[in-house]
Order: structure tokens, then C-alpha cells, then sequence
């Protein structure tokens, strides 16, 4: 897995034409990395650049003023970045649904679409999400503590990358519990049968 956030899809990203739950998730590590908001930016300069004003979606819609949910992101949330707090997400609210041994989940169901799996995940400090690849493309972006895996640790504001075929097993670092927000395109496949039943809570 490579701690970095993939060219392309910064720039499907600016333009529009990621699945909305990448475009989030890009939209919240340009809040929280400063080397991915330059690389966000220059996107957009040049995509405005080249393409006329109708042919350039942006990146995410405009939200509704007087919205429950956009009136929680205008707020500064220690955890969760704008782009994802104006899907009603706090930090002062625990938001876990499902619970697998130390590694607590949550779908985005707003974000989520064929193909596509939008996660909130909870990891304990030692605790870890069994060893498994995936069916595409996964981005998981730390809001809060951190992870490791064989290929590094991964701390706030950090993307870990992963291809088709790559396997790892993200294990919570000492400290605080790590909070991610991971996009998968493709689904999960775990090495043991078994967990690919019991790993469902939670992903």
C-alpha cells in the first residue's frame, strides 16, 4: 500500500467525474494535507483553464444553505473535515453501527453506490482489520490517530493507496483510536474464508 493520493483521481476529482464518495474523500484530504491541496488547486486551475464553465462539473454540489447536516459542517470539527461533516458527521457523536472484535464500522450509505463502498472505520490501538486485498482500487484517508501496515503507519491527513491484488492488514497505532474514512471500488476480499463472513460488520 503507498501513502499517497493518486494523480488521476485528483483530477477526476476536480473535474467532476469521480464517484461522489472519492470526490469526498480527496475534497477531505486537500483539508487536511497541505501537499494534496496544492496538487487539488493546480487541478482546478487547469481544468478551468481548458474546459468552458458547463463542461466543468467541480467537485462537489453546492450544499443547501439552510441544511441540518451543511449548518454541522460550517462548524471547525476536530475529526471530521467539511467536506464530511456536512453529512451530519461530529466528532461529539459516535457514529459506529457495528462492532468487530476492536474495529468498530460505519457505511455511508449517502456515498456508497454500486460498485462503490464508503466506510467509516474505528481502530483500536493494537487492534487490526484482518489480512485482505481488494476487487479495485481502495482509499483510506486517516481523520484521526493513526495505522500501519507492511508498507508503512499512516497518520492524519495521510492516504493509504491500494491496487487490485494488493494485501495488507492496517493494525491501530498506540495513542488514540484511528479513525479512517476508506472508498473502496471493488470490494473486500479477506485470506480467510471465515472472516469474509464475520468482516461484513464492519466493511
Amino acid at each position: 500500500m503507498a501513502s499517497t493520493l493518486p494523480d488521476e483521481w485528483i483530477l477526476d476529482h476536480a473535474s467532476g467525474a469521480a464517484p461522489m464518495a472519492v470526490r469526498v474523500l480527496v475534497g477531505c484530504a486537500a483539508e487536511l494535507n497541505p501537499e494534496i491541496r496544492k496538487t487539488v488547486e493546480m487541478a482546478e486551475q487547469i481544468g478551468h483553464s481548458v474546459f468552458t464553465e458547463e463542461s466543468w462539473r467541480g467537485a462537489v454540489p453546492e450544499p443547501v444553505e439552510n441544511d441540518v447536516a451543511w449548518t454541522a459542517a460550517r462548524r471547525n470539527d476536530p475529526v471530521y473535515p467539511q467536506a464530511l461533516a456536512q453529512f451530519g458527521f461530529e466528532a461529539g457523536k459516535a457514529p459506529w453501527r457495528s462492532r468487530l472484535g476492536g474495529v468498530q464500522g460505519r457505511k455511508i450509505n449517502r456515498l456508497s453506490e454500486p460498485g462503490v463502498d464508503a466506510r467509516l472505520l474505528n481502530i483500536q490501538p493494537g487492534s487490526s482489520i484482518p489480512h485482505h486485498d481488494h476487487g479495485g482500487e481502495e482509499l483510506t484517508l486517516v481523520l484521526a490517530g493513526g495505522f500501519r501496515d507492511d508498507a508503512g503507519s499512516y497518520h492524519r491527513g495521510d492516504v493509504c493507496y491500494g491496487e487490485a491484488g494488493i494485501e495488507h492488514r492496517p493494525v491501530g497505532l498506540p495513542g488514540e483510536p484511528c479513525i479512517c474514512f476508506a472508498v473502496s471500488l471493488g470490494g473486500y476480499k479477506f485470506r480467510n474464508p471465515l472472516m469474509s463472513v464475520a468482516a461484513r460488520l464492519i466493511t
